[in-house]
């Protein structure tokens, strides 16, 4: 198994559209938690996403 304690994806142009594969992912997570999302260009809908996904994530601790 690959475990990932820790991922940094600030600064990276995140648009909804990569916000919403994103949450995706994060239904599925088993390993990551720790997650940096700053300074990207994710807006409302893809805010929506990420937090409709973290409400079923149990193993995510800390999203910036």
């Amino acid at each position: 198994s690959i475990f990932l304690f820790l991922g940094s994806l600030a600064e990276n142009q995140i648009s909804n559209k990569g916000a919403k594969a994103l949450a995706r992912s994060l239904l599925v997570n088993r390993s990551l938690m720790v997650l940096d999302l700053r300074s990207n260009s994710i807006g409302p809908t893809g805010a929506k996403a990420l937090a409709d996904a973290l409400k079923k994530n149990q193993t995510l601790l800390s999203l910036k």
